[in-house]
């Protein structure tokens, strides 16, 4: 059949296109995409190749989380109904597309280990994040601590965001830091008990003032040094804890030799599991976390190489990119 993909035929550029897709393989289920969500930093260095993890092979299908329908099975799969409404992250394609995870479709085929049934009460426009909220839980999940322990959150983008709101979760006090008022306002909203605007506000003396009884742990999504110079002070030593759930295009982005100092405990993150992925499904049915209340931006497929050349020129604020496939 054909279906309507977003591709990316060279570096740095995104069209809608029509493109061939086969019935479904062996262990695979075709899904009809009702909403697909952009993950802004793993997509933005796909589109130019700069994610050092996964060189991108162009022409390609990028996206790696979306919600819909089950319209096909492949042989072979025996727990997953049709018109299930499911969570699909990988898709695959044939030459001389490849599935840059491939996700983006109006129709795909996902190896049935990567669909997730929705529990009742999520919404879709939650599910469709399912991934990048699965990151941000997967952070709080990390750290040791009591409630109402305050934790810190570096970063003010998707991950930090929902990391925060996974630590509220667990019964933590949060305070968000970065440097982007309209996102700010956001985690004010949505996310954390504080955001501090770390470019006009001394994170130190706003976080002894909010809590003196000290920070329990951070989680930092920006992976640089000046982030790390700047929290760890806050934390005590030997029993401090750091969360890294970033990426940075480079090998290293912190003093490990500070970090072995202060005896810190240090957790890093990445990718996502089946059991992640459904304990966040659990965490949008319970309203404990949100991708809905983060989103700035909805577009139809035909409109979406505007969002990822706003990726690239940030000529705009933004935060959640939401791709909205129904007819």
């Amino acid at each position: 059949m054909r279906t309507q993909a977003m591709v990316h035929p060279e570096k740095g550029m995104t069209e809608l296109a029509e493109v061939d897709l086969p019935r479904p393989g062996p262990g695979e289920v075709q899904v009809r995409t009702t909403m697909s969500a952009i993950s802004v930093g793993t997509e933005g260095w796909m589109m130019n190749d700069v994610f050092s993890w996964i060189p991108t092979q162009f022409p390609c299908v990028p996206g790696y989380q979306r919600v819909g329908v089950v319209t096909e099975l492949g042989e072979g799969v025996s727990d997953i109904e049709l018109g299930n409404r499911v969570v699909a992250t990988e898709s695959s394609w044939q030459s001389p597309l490849t599935g840059q995870w491939g996700s983006h479709a109006a129709f795909g085929n996902t190896a049935a280990t990567e669909i997730y049934q929705i529990p009742d009460g999520v919404a879709d426009e939650d599910a469709a994040a399912c991934v990048i909220a699965q990151v941000g839980w997967n952070a709080a999940s990390r750290v040791i601590m009591d409630k109402n322990d305050w934790v810190l959150v570096y970063g003010d983008g998707l991950i930090g965001q929902l990391a925060a709101q996974a630590a509220r979760g667990r019964g933590a006090r949060v305070a968000i830091i970065g440097h982007r008022p309209e996102r700010l306002a956001i985690a004010e909203r949505c996310s954390a008990d504080v955001a501090i605007n770390n470019n006009s506000a001394d994170v130190a003396t706003e976080m002894a003032r909010h809590a003196p009884e000290g920070i329990r742990a951070v989680i930092d999504t920006t992976q640089n040094l000046d982030a790390q110079l700047e929290f760890s002070p806050l934390l005590q030593h030997g029993t401090g804890q750091v969360v890294y759930s970033g990426f940075t295009t480079g090998t290293h982005w912190g003093d490990m030799a500070r970090l072995q100092q202060d005896e810190f405990t240090v957790h890093f993150v990445s990718g996502w599991t089946r059991p992640r992925m459904l304990a966040t499904l659990d965490c949008f049915a319970d309203k404990t976390m949100s991708f809905s209340n983060l989103i700035t931006h909805r577009a139809k497929p035909i409109d979406a190489p505007k969002l990822y050349a706003m990726i690239n020129t940030k000529d705009e604020p933004f935060l959640g990119l939401l791709l909205d496939w129904r007819p």
